[in-house]
């Protein structure tokens, strides 16, 4: 290929050059920030679709045994749990209790799995004998360990009663301040920041840290009539 060019013909300039460069940066900041909210989103829709799983397991559990809650169950993590939910819930999904898989087979951080938030990202040398799960329920529905949990119909609006939602940790009960924020990209202490809960309807939806944490009223089993509530006595 010759370096010269023909009399006739037209060379490039430097300006064009450098403008061309930047519409392709441009271009690709553009893809990239698609890709992102993408991603962004497909983590949100896998979420919910973990939580509306464990719900179909808590519909068909609560079917099986006259509408009593699965319990809270303990850490550490035990076969002996039997109405534990983490041990109780899964059969229903066509899932293995967790006390019962192996320790090549139990989730880990970043792991595509019902038990984990895909938000969560991967730890490096994480130990494989470790029972990890970053979903909780609500300890409130079992007020005492020992005693049996509540049945439903003892729960007075369960639409509005928090069954289970997303942690930071792998304690199997929680309470509100567990609750982690990774959605809607606000910061994670931001009142507008949302985590997917579970209700004891078996619904999932979004709700606001606001709504979820910090409105003092929604600990209350009085405050489920109007909003979210922890059920707590």
């Amino acid at each position: 290929m010759s370096l010269y060019h023909s009399p006739g013909e037209r060379r490039i300039t430097r300006r064009e050059i450098l403008i061309a460069l930047a519409i392709l940066a441009v271009l690709a900041a553009v893809l990239a920030a698609i890709f992102l909210k993408q991603e962004a989103e497909a983590r949100r829709v896998a979420s919910a679709h973990n939580l509306q799983q464990w719900g179909i397991a808590l519909n068909l559990y609560l079917i099986d045994n006259e509408n009593q809650l699965p319990e809270v169950g303990k850490d550490p993590v035990t076969p002996e749990q039997k109405k534990a939910w983490f041990n109780a819930l899964p059969p229903y999904i066509s899932q293995t209790p967790l006390a019962e898989l192996p320790a090549g087979q139990r989730p880990r951080p970043g792991g595509p799995s019902l038990w984990i938030d895909p938000s969560t990202k991967p730890v490096k040398g994480w130990d494989p004998e470790v029972f990890f799960f970053n979903y909780g329920m609500n300890k409130s529905l079992q007020p005492v360990e020992g005693t049996r949990s509540f049945r439903i119909f003892e729960i007075n609006y369960p639409a509005n009663i928090v069954f289970m939602t997303e942690v930071a940790g792998y304690a199997p009960g929680i309470g509100p301040e567990d609750v982690v924020f990774r959605h809607d990209g606000a910061k994670p202490t931001s009142p507008k920041a949302e985590a997917r809960v579970l209700f004891c309807d078996g619904h999932v939806q979004f709700v606001t840290r606001q709504n979820l944490v910090s409105d003092p009223n929604g600990l209350s089993a009085a405050a489920a009539e109007t909003g979210v509530s922890w059920f707590q006595r």
